[in-house]
């Protein structure tokens, strides 16, 4: 395959992934009865879609369970079928099994894809006319053998399909080899052209003088030659011709779409888009390779503004109102600068939220339970490194809930529940942050469970006393399960760590809340980027550090009979009724003493234990700062999650104010002398 075949290929798939989100949204639509006419010509066209892109690269099993897919959805649109909740449901499952046809398609394999014969098996009974068979096994069925004495099987017929390619053919990614190579199941015996053919170097992409003659001798259904060739309909024409006399045919000429005006020129596999418009021309794919050295590229600029800004304000034209006009220009620019490219690198959270459903639907099959997921917040956009991480820490908490929240419809029956149990995937922003819930409305954590299971881990002792709160959290110890046996959903202890780790790697945090026989909510809180920060410039000894913004509620200078201890050693600051904790943060990271004292509180919000006061030097000025990794180039440090460079050239450590308030140095302070 050469290069021009293989980035074909791989814009197929991409935009099979749109495709199929879109059909998954829609089809939820219908499921829920919010649906109308366009949302069903809408799923309509992302299957045939995926049908045509699939054609012009040969993925036979794929065209054919699309092509009934795509029958089942036509009979809903003309009104022969009616999309109840159960048929939207088999449609769904059909989505899923076409998304992983598409992924065999991608890695050349053909596993066995659980439940496939049963979900085809219901399509082709509804696109027969029929209803859902009962007891289809996993097996496929044998094909059913006519018996010789039967006089009114098919015969052997001849067919002769006049195929003329559109313009654009091409263009879409079509390849007439292709379609010769596929037809050859269809019983193709010759295959010839039909008008003048160009020299080579007269040829283009952009006409498709030659048309061609197919000839099959064949005993399938006519019905099956039409939905071959309508695979290309949105590129080509057909007329379809035979001998026989059997009232099964429909006309002889046979054209499936009024032959459309000439196309933009767009490299595109799947013909038919499921966007309507000029969308395709207002988008730009592009690897993310290189957005990824743009925002370095943009970041170094940022630096050097800094640095540039910085030499400014200590040399002798620091007084010259002009050139600090335009520095102050050149600052203002350099930030939308990185506000733009940082808008680039953002994506809505239904790239990860739109998978989901897909992962509820396999354990309500294997947990034999019924769910309904909710999804909120779908366009919530954040940094596209953070969306590549957050698959995973979702998939582990919909497993928790399905399978240790959720009860079965009996229990829930019982408990005075709808038999359907509901969990709530919502996404938000919060400021500098994306915080994701994730709640349920089953049983809750057993807490009794869960203290017996640590007891026996060792993790606890027998008479230690826990709050609810801790008892949860419990949960997050690597290796904890409080599943009786292992299972092909839980068992191994490898879930809600694996949760917890991922999101403290991406700079998050994750919390726990529950409540028996209510619930459980699962709170995710994230940086919006891992790329910029808007920060705090603190000084604290001879050091500077970066307070996240979004994290600063206000600073205060500390006065006498602000600050009181406790019986503990432990200090608290006096602020508006209120005690806040006072935390140190030069005792907490270890920072020598410096010439100035601890005068100063910054007051943040800790996202999980309110609000707390950091003891510091001095305040030296807000400012936007370019991200920089710690753990890649060293390594992980607790309170610190990141490093930036100043104007100036020194390397400013970038606190993590969760974290920084769990350090045991944290805690009491030496004292310093009031100010008055």
């Amino acid at each position: 395959m050469d290069d021009d075949d293989e980035d074909f290929r791989e814009l197929f798939f991409t935009e099979c992934g749109d495709l199929l989100g879109d059909l998954q949204e829609h089809l939820v639509s219908l499921q829920d009865g919010v649906g109308d006419a366009e949302t069903i010509n809408a799923a309509f066209r992302a299957v045939h879609s995926v049908k045509g892109g699939a054609a012009a690269f040969g993925f036979d099993q794929l065209i054919k369970f699309a092509h009934t897919f795509e029958a089942v959805m036509d009979l809903g649109r003309s009104g022969s079928l009616e999309l109840s909740e159960d048929i939207c449901q088999l449609l769904l499952r059909a989505g899923d099994i076409m998304e992983t046809l598409i992924d065999q398609a991608r890695t050349d394999t053909d596993d066995e894809i659980p439940n496939y014969a049963r979900v085809l098996a219901e399509l082709e009974a509804y696109a027969n006319g029929g209803s859902a068979p009962d007891g289809v096994t996993e097996e496929p069925a044998p094909e059913a053998t006519p018996a010789p004495e039967e006089p009114s099987m098919p015969e052997t017929r001849e067919v002769r399909v006049l195929f003329i390619p559109g313009d654009e053919f091409y263009e879409s990614g079509h390849d007439i080899i292709k379609v010769v190579r596929a037809a050859k199941e269809y019983d193709l015996v010759s295959a010839e052209p039909i008008g003048d053919i160009p020299e080579i170097v007269q040829f283009t992409l952009d006409t498709c003088p030659v048309s061609w003659q197919f000839k099959f001798e064949t005993d399938k259904p006519i019905a099956d030659l039409k939905g071959f060739f309508d695979a290309y309909e949105a590129a080509s024409t057909y007329e379809l011709e035979t001998d026989d006399q059997e009232p099964a045919p429909e006309p002889v000429a046979v054209e499936v779409e009024p032959k459309k005006p000439k196309k933009e020129v767009k490299p595109a596999p799947a013909a038919d888009k499921s966007k309507a418009g000029d969308s395709a021309s207002k988008s730009l794919r592009v690897e993310i390779g290189r957005v990824d050295r743009l925002v370095n590229l943009v970041g170094e600029i940022a630096i050097t503004q800094a640095a540039l800004a910085q030499r400014f304000s200590e040399s002798e034209d620091a007084y010259d109102a002009e050139l600090e006009t335009t520095i102050e220009s050149l600052s203002r620019q350099t930030r939308d600068l990185q506000e733009s490219v940082m808008a680039i690198r953002a994506q809505p959270v239904k790239v990860v939220f739109s998978r989901m459903p897909r992962v509820v639907r396999d354990l309500c099959d294997k947990l034999e339970k019924k769910v309904r997921l909710d999804l909120e917040g779908e366009q919530t956009e954040v940094d596209t490194t953070i969306i590549e991480e957050l698959s995973e820490p979702l998939v582990h908490m919909l497993r928790n809930s399905m399978d240790h929240g959720l009860e079965t419809p009996e229990e829930r029956v019982a408990a005075g529940k709808p038999e359907t149990g509901v969990i709530n995937l919502k996404a938000e922003h919060r400021g500098e942050r994306v915080i994701i819930t994730v709640s349920d409305d089953g049983a809750g954590i057993n807490r009794d469970v869960v203290l017996q299971k640590a007891f026996e881990k060792g993790l606890i002792e027998q008479d230690e006393k826990l709050a609810p709160e801790e008892i949860d959290n419990l949960i997050f110890h690597p290796g904890f399960s409080t599943a009786e046996s292992v299972s092909s959903v839980s068992g191994r202890g490898v879930g809600m760590d694996v949760v917890r780790k991922k999101i403290v790697e991406l700079g998050g945090r994750c919390m726990l809340k529950s409540e028996p026989g209510k619930g459980c909510v699962f709170t995710i809180a994230l940086p919006l980027t891992l790329a910029v920060l808007d920060g705090m410039t603190i000084s604290v000894g001879t050091e500077r550090f970066i307070l996240p913004l979004s994290n600063v509620v206000e600073a205060t200078f500390l006065r006498d009979g602000d600050v009181r201890k406790l019986p503990d050693n432990s200090r608290v600051l006096a602020r508006r009724g209120q005690y806040l904790r006072l935390l140190s943060v030069r005792n907490a990271l270890g920072v020598p003493e410096g010439n100035s004292p601890e005068e100063m509180a910054i007051i943040v919000d800790t996202e999980t234990d309110g609000h707390v006061a950091l003891l510091v030097d001095d305040l030296v000025g807000q400012r936007q700062v370019v991200l920089k990794s710690i753990e890649t180039n060293y390594r992980r440090i607790e309170g610190v999650s990141g490093a930036t460079i100043l104007g100036d050239g020194r390397v400013a450590l970038i606190l993590d104010i969760p974290s920084l308030v769990t350090l045991p140095n944290a805690g009491p302070f030496k004292p310093v002398e009031m100010v008055h």
